[in-house]
């Protein structure tokens, strides 16, 4: 998925700022991914700390290369042209790092499921090439249809029963290229609303991560430690089968992403 979207993606729209920074951020991902990959592989835990400290890389990576949250136009107030508030530097790091890290683990956390990661990425990587096409945004229009085709092609051999796992080399990159996409995409320039319309395209794992910590704040339980808490997992132990937990969140993910559409057209 990571080659077959920068080879896309390079000779369509060569060796631009987004380009280059899903190659390098999406490298060292990968890199850390397959890492920790290869210790499940051989039955042992690979510290989470290593994980983190690269994802914040990246995020940060990101920033520094002027793909960030730069700022909120509040369209209702200071008349015709809204009034803008752009964010000091500080708290713009602050929140691009916060989304950027927060969809690298959103999508890892979703890869639990035959087929469910892969797919919700389909989705919500359609979703933005279509917001991004009414807004005008070739590039990122471009990465997204990419990143959608490689996630489908993969998903042929990622659904249930799989064949081949993306394991967590897969599953942060994917969740990194939607943030990278998104942050240049829909969200440039944001209105309340664009920032509404982004979530709700990348709307299922943002859900299933905020009724996870909800739930683990509820009962006491560390915010870190892995659980049976997932939508996917409570779907499952309700007595549903793989098949049927995945292509019912498939359907919850591609409602996000109409009334995303519908929101964008009716601002």
């Amino acid at each position: 998925m990571f080659v077959g979207l920068l080879l896309v993606s390079t000779f369509f729209a060569g060796a631009q700022k987004t380009v280059a920074v899903l190659a390098v951020g999406g490298a060292m991902l990968v890199a850390i991914g397959w890492v920790d990959d290869t210790y499940k592989s051989k039955k042992k835990e690979f510290p989470a700390l290593p994980k983190l400290m690269v994802q914040l890389l990246v995020a940060t990576l990101t920033f520094f290369m002027d793909i960030r949250f730069r700022g909120i136009n509040f369209m209702w107030l200071g008349g015709e042209e809204g009034m803008y508030i752009s964010f000091p530097i500080l708290v713009s790091l602050l929140m691009t790092v916060l989304w950027i890290v927060g969809l690298i683990n959103m999508v890892n956390f979703l890869d639990g499921v035959d087929g469910l990661a892969a797919g919700a990425t389909v989705i919500s990587a359609v979703t933005l090439f279509f917001l991004s096409m009414l807004k005008g945004q070739e590039l990122t229009a471009l990465l997204a249809v990419a990143l959608a085709g490689a996630a489908l092609a993969f998903l042929r051999f990622n659904f249930y029963p799989a064949k081949i796992f993306m394991g967590d080399a897969g599953s942060m990159f994917l969740g990194f290229a939607l943030g990278v996409i998104s942050l240049e995409g829909t969200m440039k320039g944001a209105t309340l609303i664009s920032l509404v319309v982004t979530v709700l395209a990348v709307g299922l794992p943002v859900i299933d991560t905020v009724q996870v910590m909800i739930s683990r704040l509820l009962a006491g339980s560390p915010m870190y430690q892995a659980d049976r808490r997932h939508v996917h997992h409570r779907l499952m132990s309700r007595g549903l089968s793989t098949k049927q937990t995945v292509i019912i969140l498939y359907v919850v993910s591609l409602l996000f992403s109409v009334l995303a559409v519908f929101l964008f057209y009716s601002q």
